[in-house]
């Protein structure tokens, strides 16, 4: 068992091993519950706040940006494609 303290701003840090083990990071929210054994944290399922700018990339497509239009034409001849090829089946 750990142990660690509770600050005079009533801070509690977590141990490092506990902290890798459950993936806390730096900002995550965790719940507190009052429990008839004690206070009980949880980790906040809750996903981060995230800005569309720091999704940009994420894809891995390095491709000419395309217009909304030319997507929905790709959706449609994929959409097309498939129904065919299943069809034939």
């Amino acid at each position: 068992m750990q142990t660690t303290r509770l600050s005079s701003k009533g801070q509690v840090i977590i141990p490092q091993a506990i902290r890798d083990a459950y993936h806390l990071i730096a900002g995550q929210e965790l719940e507190v519950e009052m429990t008839s054994q004690g206070i009980l944290l949880k980790t906040n399922h809750a996903s981060p706040k995230t800005s569309v700018n720091s999704l940009i990339g994420c894809t891995g497509y390095q491709g000419k940006a395309l217009s909304l239009n030319d997507m929905e034409e790709a959706i449609q001849q994929g959409v097309i494609a498939e129904w065919s090829a299943n069809d034939s089946n």
